[in-house]
């Protein structure tokens, strides 16, 4: 998953902003125009970089269609011919939605007397920040619509009258969905299957229930399982988890083969032994205490992965410098959107609490 931008000569320019007139004007510091403007190229590429690299990649594919459409329900199935009578069509029913766009700038509020005074450790300090911000708000976006159990729609979201729906959400949305029967693992469902839940306690029972939710759909793992950095120790207490298993350290000279390590990347923390299948274990600090998830990677920018980005570039970040001449009110721009990918069975979010249902976070 990467962030693609355009180069300069795709910028959206004002005419009389042309090479020569940046190359001539400068910061005090003897900074051109240029420098700078090649500068933020540069900047945005580290950004697309860093996005690529990052746990993002593993959750959300780049979609080149603004609407998915997918099966929905379960056909009768084949009957036994006979010589003169016909048996009954076949057809599959099918539902669909649409994925969000929506716009975000990033205001460097430069001003044309502040750009003839500026320093370099300026610009680079506001530069810096674009990075982070960009890389900020793809982790908040993505972790916000994993989560979300609401549908979105109206113009606020960029989908007119169109929706773009949660997962599994029990038939409370207006899309009503069914999930396809799985016969090999004797399971059907109904449009009330839910996979917003709200359970109790942190424990290796519970996270079993919360994976046969994928299981039972013909989801096999490995699985990844996203929680809160605040819970990192109620997860990894083996006492309540039992399957857990630590991620080696490379620091640590370890012993036999008795050892007992979890074969995942830094990104993760350890992993958990579960009855249908193993959890990579991945802690975030944006959500918050209680909440986790449980869902599938096929691996960076697979469209079988659980969310879906909509945008000009991949994964929707497209950033063009517009403003007046020159350099005045230059304004990064942001247009991406994101969305339950393909397959709504594909998560399982869990709130953990004694009482109550399933309610949306706020993911910071």
């Amino acid at each position: 998953m990467t962030i693609q931008i355009h180069d300069l000569k795709h910028l959206s320019l004002p005419p009389g902003w042309d090479g020569d007139e940046l190359l001539r004007l400068s910061l005090v510091d003897g900074t051109t125009y240029e420098d700078v403007v090649s500068d933020i190229e540069a900047a945005l590429g580290i950004a697309e970089e860093n996005v690529g690299k990052s746990y993002l990649a593993n959750l959300t594919y780049n979609s080149d269609v603004t609407e998915l459409e997918y099966p929905s329900g379960q056909t009768v199935g084949f009957e036994r011919a006979t010589e003169r009578a016909l048996g009954g069509g076949r057809r599959a029913s099918t539902v669909g939605h649409m994925l969000p766009l929506t716009d975000w700038d990033y205001q460097f509020y430069w001003t044309q007397k502040f750009l003839k005074q500026a320093r370099r450790s300026q610009i680079d300090a506001d530069i810096d920040a674009l990075i982070q911000n960009a890389e900020e708000l793809s982790y908040q976006q993505t972790l916000t619509r994993l989560f979300k159990m609401e549908e979105e729609t109206g113009n606020y979201y960029g989908l007119g009258t169109g929706t773009s729906v949660p997962f599994c959400d029990g038939g409370a949305g207006a899309i009503a969905y069914t999930p396809r029967k799985n016969a090999a693992r004797g399971k059907s469902f109904l449009a009330t299957h839910d996979h917003y839940l709200r359970l109790n306690g942190i424990t290796q029972v519970i996270l079993d229930q919360a994976v046969d939710h994928l299981w039972e759909h013909g989801i096999d793992g490995p699985y990844e399982l996203i929680i809160a950095e605040a819970d990192i120790t109620a997860w990894t207490t083996v006492a309540n988890v039992t399957g857990y298993v630590e991620r080696p350290d490379p620091s640590v000279m370890y012993g036999g083969a008795s050892e007992n390590l979890a074969n995942v990347g830094d990104m993760y923390i350890g992993g958990v032994k579960c009855k249908n299948g193993f959890c990579h274990l991945y802690a975030s600090g944006r959500i918050p205490t209680t909440y986790w998830a449980v869902t599938k990677s096929y691996g960076a920018n697979d469209p079988n992965n659980p969310l879906a980005i909509r945008g000009s570039f991949t994964p929707g970040v497209n950033v063009s410098l517009v403003g007046a001449y020159p350099l005045q009110g230059a304004t990064p721009i942001v247009e991406f959107g994101v969305g339950v990918g393909r397959s709504r069975e594909a998560a399982v979010l869990v709130r953990n609490d004694t009482t109550g249902d399933y309610t949306t976070p706020t993911i910071t």
